[in-house]
């Protein structure tokens, strides 16, 4: 063979050997309900190529709650999850093998909906009334400290099981007198009852401050591939960073591939979100970042619920910031 073959083929073959060498890592990320506003990011992320760029092929898959969400990370049937903290510390109480590695919403979302008609304007209202919940919602870990911080019997209320997508029609219907449900849910609620006539109280103007739903992984996923959990950190907060500046695409991008959405709404929603998400602690050290303090009080505020399990819940266990990238958002 003469040297200028043998040139050839020792450059295809390291082509070949170099486009194999960045194929794509096939991952999945496993939401905590079907996709919502609040899931806008990942999937504008995912269009704008951000994850193409990191290395990754993300598979966006709709969870049945958080809980679920943290079972199926931690049997490693998905790499990465979103799913309610004070939910992922819990099930860590219990033994779950999973660490947070970022916060999507700041401020915790976590709120009772109800029709304004009712006459409920406190807490201390809801005594004796029914309450519909997702049989693995978080609201009903929370729901005992959201309680005692207004001096209301826990047991006062009837706690329905209803599905996810069964929330609003239950209350359309008087089956219930309120629902836990996410504050960003309040557009769909006024979609059925009436616009301006829904009222709330959020869980975090009412004595109960803490981190909302976050994003974790397995541990083992760090220990093998810890700059795998880095560029989906990053393309991910540069997702958020894009839909705070860009709405519509954002909520665009998960109609490209969720079918049935209603635009209007999602858009509302996002915009609420905005607001948990985007916040003066969240400007001042990324999107994401994780303040030690807040952690604690969230881990505190999470066993006072009652349903932690024998496994000590050590505060520099439970989460890290070693993978953020401190994404700002730029107005």
């Amino acid at each position: 063979m003469n040297n200028l073959k043998k040139l050839v083929i020792a450059v295809i073959t390291m082509s070949f050997c170099s486009g194999a060498a960045k194929a794509a890592d096939e991952v999945t990320m496993m939401l905590n309900w079907f996709p919502a506003a609040d899931h806008s990011a990942l999937y504008l992320a995912r269009e704008k190529g951000y994850y193409e760029d990191e290395g990754l092929d993300l598979e966006i898959r709709r969870g049945q709650g958080s809980s679920d969400a943290v079972a199926k990370i931690d049997l490693q049937q998905a790499e990465f999850g979103m799913a309610d903290i004070p939910t992922i510390l819990t099930a860590i109480s219990k033994g779950a093998d999973v660490v947070i590695v970022g916060i999507v919403y700041d401020k915790a979302a976590n709120n009772v909906f109800f029709r304004k008609s009712s006459g409920i304007e406190t807490v201390a209202d809801l005594a004796g009334l029914k309450i519909a919940t997702t049989p693995a919602d978080s609201h009903r870990t929370l729901w005992p400290v959201l309680a005692a911080a207004n001096d209301v019997e826990e047991d006062s209320v009837t706690l329905v099981n209803v599905k996810p997508e069964g929330k609003h029609a239950i209350l359309v219907a008087d089956r219930v007198d309120a629902v836990f449900d996410l504050y960003t849910g309040l557009p769909a609620f006024e979609k059925v009852i009436g616009k301006g006539e829904v009222g709330n109280l959020l869980f975090a103007d009412n004595g109960v401050q803490l981190y909302g739903h976050g994003y974790f992984v397995h541990k083992d996923t760090i220990a093998n591939n810890p700059e795998m959990v880095r560029g989906f950190l990053r393309a991910t907060y540069k997702g958020w960073a894009d839909a705070y500046v860009d709405k519509e695409g954002a909520i665009d991008a998960v109609g490209k591939v969720v079918d049935g959405i209603r635009k209007e709404v999602y858009l509302e929603q996002l915009d609420i979100g905005l607001n948990l998400i985007i916040t003066e602690r969240s400007r001042e050290f990324g999107l994401g970042w994780i303040v030690p303090e807040s952690m604690a009080s969230t881990i505190e505020i999470a066993r006072t619920g009652g349903k932690f399990g024998d496994t000590p819940v050590v505060l520099e266990d439970v989460y890290t910031n070693e993978f953020n990238s401190k994404i700002q958002v730029l107005d």
